[in-house]
Order: C-alpha cells, then structure tokens, then sequence
C-alpha cells in the first residue's frame, strides 16, 4: 500500500496530526508495517505541498498541526481507490531477479536456493496464520481478510516453489 494514500484515508475521516496518523496506519495494518515518523512528517509536507491536505487551525500542545484533506486530496484518493491494482507480483521483484542470476551464475543448480527461499515462504506462513488469528480474535475483519489474501499469495509461491524444485535444473541454456 502506497503510504501516501493511506495517509489521504486517515485524513479522510477527520484531521489529523503526525503521530496520530502513523499510529493508526501501524493499527490499520495490524503492526505489520512500522513506519518512521520523518517518512509521515515528510509525507504530508508533500501532500501539503501538492494541495491534497491543507492544515486545520493553529499548532496545539507540542506544536503538533492537525491536517485534513483538501478537496484535491478527495478527488485523488477516490481515483486511486477506484483504479485496479496489477497485482502484487512483478517481474521486477528480488526472487525473480535472484533465481534468473542464480541460474546463470549456478549453471542452473537452484535447489539451495529453492531451499532457503522455501523456508523463508514457511515461516511467512506460520507468522501470517498467527496475525490472522489475533485479528479475528480482536474482531479486525478487515484486516484478517488482507491477511488472508496475504496468505494464498503466499501459499501459491510455495507450491512455485515446490515445482520449481522438482524440475531439472542441469545445464541450462542462457540467451543474450
């Protein structure tokens, strides 16, 4: 999720300072993704500055600014919220590159690779099952559905992962 629209969908529902966004997006995703303070900060001084939040009244205790969405901020969230996503595999990202050098570098002997990737994979499984859990148990549908969505992406490289590794994987041909 980009940050900067999960910042317009906090503001979206009443102003807002700094902290208490960063709280509540860590919150919405259930503390899976931490997030810095500057990167908030930062994120609505550029939001401030393309005209998508504008701040509401003066500094309060501790000098923190509640900001609220503009109208523009309105209109961009909708677009972006209305827009289908790719889908969160890209061809760009690490594993692909990794497993395209690994079988140039390793002439095409991938399984320790496979391996320790295959492990990573498990134990995504086993730490996505428990925040599923501990969502439902706290009554966060919302997110035990992105949990779950998370954890069919997931199972799915798996079994990539076990084709993958029941393939041969000899001598493998490299075109330039």
């Amino acid at each position: 999720m980009s940050l900067k629209y999960g910042v317009l969908g906090l503001l979206k529902g009443e102003p807002l300072h700094g902290y208490e966004v960063k709280n509540r997006f860590e919150s919405m995703l259930g503390g899976t993704w931490e997030v810095n303070i500057g990167q908030i900060y930062t994120t609505l001084q550029r939001l401030e500055r393309d005209g998508l939040v504008r701040p509401v009244g003066p500094r309060g205790d501790r000098g923190k600014l509640q900001y609220e969405l503009s109208s523009e901020g309105r209109k961009a969230l909708d677009e972006w919220l209305a827009q289908p996503d790719s889908g969160p595999q890209q061809l760009h990202e690490e594993i692909y590159v990794k497993l395209l050098l690994a079988t140039r570098i390793a002439n095409g002997d991938l399984q320790g690779l496979l391996a320790r990737q295959k492990r990573a994979y498990l134990q995504r499984l086993r730490d996505l099952n428990r925040l599923e859990e501990r969502a439902r148990r706290d009554g966060r549908m919302d997110l035990a559905r992105l949990v779950r969505g998370a954890l069919l992406h997931t199972e799915a490289d798996l079994k990539w992962m076990d084709e993958l590794s029941s393939e041969h994987f000899g001598a493998v041909e490299v075109r330039e």
